[in-house]
């Protein structure tokens, strides 16, 4: 059993895992960690299978002190254990201080040998905020809080971490949705940037408004990574912790495989959206 003691953490630090399926009908979000490979990587690190609940946190790092020994790892960020730099994964012993840097992009994760103790509803312990589901009590990490993990763990070095870009434009596939006819003409999506009001709901993109034959559906269903083009013509791109259904023409969906890398895209990065034929 590892344990950790929360001393210092950022505004934004959840547990996540893969998240809830099945429950959409039922008008409850996907949750779940928003870069799946990074988090993948984590709990490979230590040991653990690739679902198993990690540390999920955004614009700044956290410090931490071992309570029991614990194997643990830090992807996408910097890891340091009493003053000095390690690697990716650590063997932490009681009182030992852990500092994890802020994350290089926008979502750094932190895996612990064994499955992260928390509360369960719906077949997943994500913490998704707004219905209090998941996590530790349906909120996000703060001082004071022990993290438990209920098994050993070991270190591990063969693992493949996920690239990640830090360029100014980065280009995402996309297919498709079911109202881009409406579109009036052939979208210029290098045009776009992400938005600083981007959260785990959707990434929200500006820049030269989409001429658009523009009039409210139905209301229908959506999944992480449908595009939404509102009246104002500036897409949306729905991420983990969207609704279920919407009412905005679904322009287009990007793939699955490339959600990770558009989470990790801080505010002010440009969006090439590449259509594959579908």
């Amino acid at each position: 059993m590892g344990r950790l003691s929360v001393i210092k953490t950022g505004p934004i630090a959840t547990v996540q895992d893969f998240g809830r399926f099945g429950y959409r009908r039922y008008g409850i979000p996907q949750s779940g960690a928003m870069d799946r490979q990074m988090m993948i990587a984590a709990n490979q690190f230590v040991g653990n299978p690739e679902n198993f609940p990690v540390i999920e946190f955004a614009l700044m790092g956290m410090e931490l002190e071992a309570l029991e020994e614990t194997v643990i790892s830090v992807v996408g960020a910097s890891l340091k254990v009493n003053g000095q730099v390690k690697g990716k994964c650590e063997k932490v012993s009681v009182g030992d201080k852990v500092s994890v840097s802020s994350p290089m992009f926008v979502y750094g994760y932190l895996g612990m040998g064994g499955s992260i103790q928390a509360k369960e509803d719906f077949g997943s312990v994500s913490t998704y905020e707004r219905a209090g589901f998941g996590g530790m009590d349906g909120r996000r990490l703060q001082t004071g809080d022990v993290l438990v993990s209920n098994g050993e763990g070991e270190i591990s070095v063969q693992v493949d971490i996920p690239t990640r870009e830090n360029a100014e434009l980065v280009t995402i596939r996309i297919m498709k949705g079911p109202e881009w006819n409406l579109l009036k003409e052939l979208p210029s999506f290098e045009s776009f940037q992400v938005d600083g009001s981007s959260d785990r709901m959707g990434i929200r993109l500006t820049g030269a408004r989409l001429a658009c034959d523009y009039q409210e559906i139905a209301s229908s269903a959506v999944i992480p990574g449908t595009i939404q083009l509102p009246a104002d013509g500036q897409p949306i791109i729905l991420m983990n912790d969207c609704q279920t259904t919407g009412g905005y023409p679904r322009i287009g969906k990007v793939f699955v495989e490339d959600l990770g890398r558009l989470a990790q895209m801080k505010p002010g990065k440009k969006v090439r959206m590449v259509r594959v034929e579908n």
